[in-house]
C-alpha cells in the first residue's frame, strides 16, 4: 500500500523515522489538514502502522476500556479517538460511527447502530472523556536521526509533530492533530552518557518508544479532528527507562 494513504492506522500508535529503509509500509499516516500548508514531501514517508481488519466491531466499550496512567487516558484505539472527538465537538454523538468496523475498502462500510446497552456505554465514555482532557499517546518504533552536537539535540525528521498533520487509527475521517508542536521536532540532550547510549543505538538501527502527554484543546466538527496540545514527551528504551524527557516551552 502507498504510505501516503491517510486512511490506514494503528490500534496502537507507532512510528519509524526510517520507514522505507526498514520496510515499514502500512499504518497511520500524517495527512494535510484542510487549509493548512504542510510540506510533507520533505519529511520521511513515516507511518504509524497497524493494518485494518475487515472483522466486525470487537473493540471494548465502557469505562473499563479507558485505561488511566498518571491521571491521563491512554489514547490507543479508534473507538477512544471518536469518543474524545464527540466529547469536545459539541455535536450529537453518532454511535454508529464509533461502532463502524475498520475496512480495507475505499467505500465506507455500512453504519452499525448501537444497541441500547452499547449506547449507554458510549454515553458514559463520552461523559468521562469530557472531564478528563489529559491524554497519553504511546508511539513505538522511533528511529532517531543523527545527533547535532552544535545544538545538542536529535532531530525528528519524519511526519511526527508537524502542525496541521492528521493521524488516523482507521479509515474513517476521525483523526487527531497536534497544535503547533514544532518545539518537539528537536529532542534536546546534553547528557554525555545518554548521548553515547543513543548514538550506539542509532548505529545499530535500534528503535525506541515515545510517550507523548497531551491536553485536549477541542474538536473541529468540519474536519472531524481532535485538537491536542503536546505538553511533554519521554523517549524510552526497550525496558521502559526514560532517556530523554522534554516539556513544552
Amino acid at each position: 500500500m502507498d504510505p501516503s494513504d491517510s486512511r490506514r492506522g494503528p490500534r496502537r500508535a507507532s512510528l519509524c523515522a526510517l520507514a522505507l529503509a526498514t520496510g515499514l509500509g502500512s499504518g497511520l499516516v500524517a495527512a494535510q489538514a484542510s487549509g493548512v500548508p504542510v510540506d510533507l514531501q520533505s519529511a520521511s514517508l513515516t507511518d504509524l502502522p497497524g493494518p485494518p481488519s475487515a472483522a466486525p466491531f470487537t473493540q471494548p466499550l465502557g469505562l473499563g476500556s479507558m485505561a488511566l496512567r498518571d491521571g491521563a487516558v491512554v489514547l490507543d484505539s479508534a473507538v477512544l479517538l471518536k469518543v474524545y472527538y464527540y466529547a469536545y465537538a459539541r455535536q450529537p454523538v453518532d454511535g454508529s460511527a464509533i461502532l463502524t468496523p475498520n475496512t480495507d475498502m475505499i467505500d465506507p462500510p455500512a453504519a452499525v447502530q448501537p444497541s441500547s446497552g452499547q449506547a449507554r456505554q458510549i454515553d458514559a465514555m463520552v461523559g468521562f472523556a469530557a472531564t478528563h482532557p489529559r491524554l497519553l499517546i504511546v508511539v513505538d518504533d522511533i528511529a532517531l536521526d543523527a545527533y547535532v552536537p552544535s545544538g545538542k539535540y536529535y532531530p525528528i525528521d519524519n511526519r511526527l509533530f508537524i502542525h496541521g498533520a492528521g493521524y488516523y487509527f482507521d479509515n474513517s475521517p476521525y483523526h487527531y492533530v497536534y497544535e503547533h508542536p514544532s518545539p518537539f521536532r528537536h529532542l534536546h540532550c546534553a547528557d554525555a552518557a545518554t548521548v553515547r547510549i543513543l548514538n550506539q543505538a542509532i548505529e545499530n538501527f535500534r528503535h525506541f518508544r515515545m510517550a507523548i502527554a497531551c491536553t485536549v484543546l477541542g474538536a473541529d466538527a468540519a474536519t472531524h479532528a481532535l485538537r491536542l496540545r503536546v505538553d511533554e514527551l519521554r523517549l524510552l528504551d526497550a525496558g521502559g527507562r526514560t532517556l530523554i524527557r522534554q516539556r513544552a516551552p
